[in-house]
């Protein structure tokens, strides 16, 4: 059952109810081609289905408290037509070739454009621009998360950059991931944040663990039917979330195109209108 905890705003007008489903929690995580899963990676189960009118209320509740802070909640927002049209015809042409320096000033660039965008449609106010990057994905993949020395997929995960303990993950900068393809993708994430996580497994009368990748294990084991949103991003939609409190996971289209996302992290605050 769908516990209160991380809620959704929408600062999107391309968005729609359907584009939220859930699904009846977690599977392990299957090998992709040519990379396998981490051995205790998961993933959402088949059989996704829309929200109920309870779910719906307890994750787009009606009125959103003013001036929520942006790491309680998940946002989705557009970047607009122009913005998008722009951050492609920067980005792309350079991913294909080896020119480093000039793909990240073409990055540095779009991440420009796509925090004033981010800035113009959810009133957040960015406190500190940090790093981004552009990452291609191969289409049909069911995670995005890929770990580099391990050389493998991690289904649902912590973000841990910056390695606060866990009852510090609300001081970790946010993430903001672009859809710059062509098209959609899919963000899954569990609507606990830090907190609810170590709530649920000392519920369960387990010992909580002190690092993030032994807190997502501990989680899911001791709920593995804990449902699983996923959230539709069509070209130009992005999302705006705190990666280091929530689990969550990418995925990739099914239509044969290459999935390409700008990843920017920033300091955001809410701010006054």
């Amino acid at each position: 059952m769908l516990l209160p905890g991380l809620t959704l705003h929408i600062a999107s007008d391309l968005f729609t109810p359907a584009d939220l489903t859930i699904s009846p929690g977690v599977r392990p995580l299957p090998d992709a081609p040519g990379a396998p899963a981490e051995g205790a990676a998961r993933t959402a189960r088949p059989g996704r289905r829309p929200l109920t009118a309870r779910e719906s209320a307890l994750l787009r509740p009606d009125a959103a408290a003013p001036g929520a802070a942006p790491h309680e909640r998940l946002t989705v927002f557009d970047v607009g037509a122009a913005t998008l049209d722009a951050c492609r015809a920067e980005v792309l042409p350079l991913l294909a070739g080896d020119d480093r320096d000039a793909l990240a000033a073409a990055v540095r660039t779009a991440r420009d454009r796509a925090v004033d965008a981010l800035v113009r449609r959810t009133g957040y106010a960015c406190d500190r621009v940090r790093t981004a990057d552009a990452v291609v994905h191969a289409p049909g993949r069911l995670s995005t998360a890929f770990n580099f020395d391990e050389r493998v997929y991690m289904g649902l995960h912590l973000d841990d950059q910056q390695g606060y303990p866990l009852d510090e993950r609300d001081r970790s900068f946010l993430l903001a991931s672009v859809n710059i393809g062509f098209r959609e993708r899919y963000l899954h994430f569990v609507n606990l944040r830090v907190p609810g996580l170590i709530a649920m497994v000392e519920n369960a009368g387990r010992p909580v663990p002190e690092t993030a990748r032994a807190l997502k294990d501990a989680f899911f084991d001791a709920c593995p039917d804990y449902p699983v949103i996923r959230v539709k991003l069509r070209p130009g939609q992005a999302y705006l979330l705190n990666t280091q409190g929530v689990l969550h996971d990418g995925a990739t289209n099914q239509r044969g195109m290459p999935d390409v996302s700008l990843l920017m992290s920033n300091d955001l605050s809410a701010a006054v209108r």
